[in-house]
C-alpha cells in the first residue's frame, strides 16, 4: 500500500474528535438522551422523541399529512407511520379533510397539547444542561452558528425549490472529495 496515502489516512482519522458531522451527531445523541430521560421521568412511556417531529408541526386548527411531512423534511410515508403511533397513543385525532377527499387531517387532542408544554419544558431543560456545560454566552453563541447554517442549507436547497434532486446528496458526485 501507497506509505503516503496510509499516512494521510492515519493523520484524518488521528483527528476524528473534531469532524464536524461526527461533533454534530454525538451532540444530537446526547440531546435526544437528555429529552428521552426527562420525557420519562414526567411519565411518557411510549413516546419517542422523534414523535416531536410530527407534533411540532401541527396547527393549532389542524395540518394534512402532506404538510407535515414536507414541513419536517420526510416522506409522507415516513410522517403517516409516525402520526399513526401518535394516534394509537392518543396525542392526534385523524379526519377527513373538508376540502379534498383524498387528504387527512391530523389534530392534536388534549394529551398531544399536553406534550408540547411538556416538550417545552423539556427543551428548557436541555437548555439549562447544555448552559450548564458551555456558559449561557457560549450556548447563545453555539445556537446563532446553528441557525446561521440550518438557515442556510434551508434557502439554498428547500425553499428556493422543493424539488430533492436539487440537494447535494442526489447528485452523482456528492461524495467527491474536493
Amino acid at each position: 500500500m501507497n506509505d503516503e496515502l496510509l499516512q494521510e489516512v492515519s493523520a484524518f482519522k488521528a483527528n476524528k474528535e473534531r469532524l464536524l458531522g461526527r461533533l454534530l451527531n454525538r451532540t444530537y445523541r446526547y440531546m435526544s438522551d437528555l429529552a428521552g430521560d426527562y420525557l420519562k421521568g414526567v411519565g411518557y412511556e411510549n413516546f419517542r422523541v422523534g414523535h416531536i417531529v410530527a407534533l411540532v408541526h401541527i396547527g393549532s386548527e389542524g395540518t394534512n399529512i402532506n404538510k407535515l411531512a414536507a414541513g419536517a423534511g420526510m416522506t409522507k410515508q415516513g410522517m403517516s407511520k409516525l402520526i399513526k403511533e401518535l394516534q394509537i397513543e392518543g396525542f392526534v385525532d385523524v379526519v377527513k379533510d373538508q376540502t379534498d377527499a383524498r387528504a387527512l387531517i391530523v389534530k392534536l387532542t388534549e394529551k398531544g397539547f399536553q406534550a408540547m408544554i411538556d416538550w417545552k419544558k423539556c427543551t428548557q431543560h436541555i437548555n439549562q444542561k447544555f448552559a450548564e456545560i458551555l456558559g449561557e454566552d457560549k450556548l447563545d453563541l453555539f445556537k446563532d452558528i446553528m441557525v446561521e447554517l440550518v438557515n442556510d442549507y434551508e434557502n439554498k436547497y428547500l425553499t428556493s425549490s422543493r424539488n430533492y434532486l436539487n440537494h447535494p446528496m442526489m447528485q452523482a458526485n456528492w461524495m467527491a472529495v474536493k
